[in-house]
């Protein structure tokens, strides 16, 4: 009735997968399995870092393998991209920026980054906060974090206690743009009692601080975007916490080697 001889039925019921399509099970199957434990937001090289991380698989599979993988079963990241505002150039200030975006730092505690970001919270009230964190640029380790309704000298000064409460021995340069609370006297003094140089951005340049912006983007596209919004001050510092330690811990990148920033930044001696 189907056409075909006796001897090619049974010959197709005896069939066994050959070792490609074994693997190709098989990683399929950690693919979905990363993708949901990171809620969707590993693209096609962040998938293959991880994969290597966690060592989920018994064989090697590059880029290319993976790409093709997720592709054929529409697996895709479903994080917006970022828009950017490129503002015209100012000259002014040129000599401030002592970082100059030399990002490539080779031991830690050389440049700390920070920055702040508006984040909310709330139910049937929306109410608004500011996210501080000191970045370290070797590994992009984050060091510390603080919450705080404004972004004012001694919100900035606070989370810096925390940074140098964890590295008390360090000096580094200081990285950041130019906000009223950086600029501020108080905060040149502090880094001065600090022994640490102080480097600025020009006004508009955000891509003078990139690893920072970098940073932040992962922050609210891959963990603020993929929650729901905290209801109360208390659950946003968990959850602030929560993607420190994500990010830290957790999460491998490419440009550190497959390795999480916890990893990389521990690779010094």
């Amino acid at each position: 009735m189907a056409g075909i001889t006796r001897g090619a039925y049974y010959k197709w019921t005896h069939r066994k997968h050959n070792k490609y399509e074994d693997e190709q099970i098989e990683l399929l199957q950690a693919i979905l399995d990363l993708e949901k434990q990171h809620k969707w937001t590993l693209g096609y090289l962040g998938m293959t870092t991880q994969l290597v991380f966690e060592n989920k698989l018994s064989f090697k599979a590059g880029l290319k393998r993976v790409t093709n993988c997720m592709r054929k079963h529409g697996i895709r990241s479903n994080i917006r991209k970022k828009r950017h505002n490129r503002v015209k150039r100012h000259e002014e200030y040129i000599n401030d920026n002592l970082l100059n975006e030399q990002f490539d730092c080779h031991n830690k505690n050389e440049v700390w980054l920070t920055d702040t970001t508006e984040v909310q919270y709330g139910t049937n009230t929306i109410k608004k906060a500011r996210v501080h964190v000191v970045l370290d640029l070797y590994g992009r380790y984050a060091l510390s974090y603080n919450i705080s309704a404004t972004e004012n000298t001694s919100s900035v000064i606070e989370v810096f206690n925390r940074a140098f409460n964890l590295e008390p021995k360090a000096h580094p340069m200081i990285h950041t743009d130019r906000g009223a609370a950086y600029c501020s006297m108080a905060f040149n003094n502090y880094l001065a009692n600090q022994n640490c140089i102080h480097s600025m951005s020009h006004p508009g340049h955000p891509w003078e601080n990139s690893p920072m912006e970098r940073w932040w983007n992962d922050f609210k596209l891959v963990w603020l975007a993929k929650r729901s919004r905290p209801k109360t001050l208390a659950e946003l510092d968990q959850s602030v916490k929560k993607a420190i330690n994500y990010f830290n811990t957790r999460r491998a990148y490419a440009s550190k080697n497959s390795l999480t920033a916890e990893k990389f930044r521990n690779q010094v001696a």
